[in-house]
């Protein structure tokens, strides 16, 4: 029987997703109470993996079992145990052949910036960059819509893909001291959103030029962009599915 898991989490205190040894993390955790539950081993497989400090509102798992259990209570049992930065939203049976990770159509990740007032408590949540010119973010980020190799915005060291992927849009949105940045792509690698960030930013505070955004987008060879924004803006916000 195959389980889907819907979470989200708070990944201030966390050393990313991956699980790792003697580490606290994302993956190592939900784990580790799923197993208590069911008496037995248990992986998960993840729609992707978030770095250290990123946050998550919907984050997609299924792990596999013989045992059957009722939804309702597992939800229940899960968010006793779990550590406090996670909490299960929901869980259901899904078909044997679907994939967390590879029935996934679109993901929509968003990037959190405050621009005045800063508050030491927002301070694991937002990036705060004082005085942001946010006409030229939404001026550079439509560089990025569309097919691109994104080679140079990852830190991933080879990809079967040769480092492209489709951003279908970037949505950004202004309320207040606060602008979103709604990311939606087939995927997304190691650091891309938050190198694609940075040289917005960037951008805007005149440390670089759109021509050289546009010579580090499918350039040939690999020459990683500099510029990256911090892991605590960054919030997987969901994952649509066929």
């Amino acid at each position: 029987m195959r389980y889907l898991l819907c979470f989200s989490y708070d990944g201030t205190d966390f050393y990313g997703y991956a699980k790792q040894v003697n580490t606290l993390t994302i993956q190592g955790e939900v784990e580790d109470k799923l197993s208590l539950i069911f008496n037995e081993e248990i992986k998960i497989n993840a729609s992707g993996r978030t770095d250290k400090g990123v946050h998550a509102y919907n984050q997609y798992a299924h792990f596999n079992s013989d045992k059957e259990i009722n939804v309702e209570k597992l939800t229940y049992s899960l968010n006793k145990l779990l550590n406090k930065g996670i909490f299960v939203k929901y869980v259901k049976t899904v078909d044997n052949d679907f994939h967390s990770r590879f029935n996934a159509k679109c993901k929509i990740y968003e990037y959190k910036i405050k621009v005045n007032n800063y508050l030491p408590f927002e301070r694991n949540y937002v990036y705060f960059f004082k005085n942001l010119n946010l006409n030229k973010i939404e001026e550079a980020s439509k560089l990025f819509i569309g097919e691109h190799s994104f080679k140079n915005f990852t830190s991933k060291p080879d990809d079967e893909n040769n480092f492209v992927r489709n951003i279908f849009d970037i949505k950004i949105i202004h309320e207040g001291d606060y602008c979103f940045l709604d990311f939606l792509g087939n995927g997304f690698m190691r650091y891309e959103i938050r190198k694609i960030v940075g040289s917005l930013i960037a951008y805007a505070t005149d440390k670089t030029d759109l021509k050289t955004l546009k010579e580090y987008l499918d350039k040939s060879e690999r020459n990683i962009i500099n510029f990256q924004a911090p892991s605590q803006g960054l919030y997987l916000k969901d994952v649509i599915y066929k």
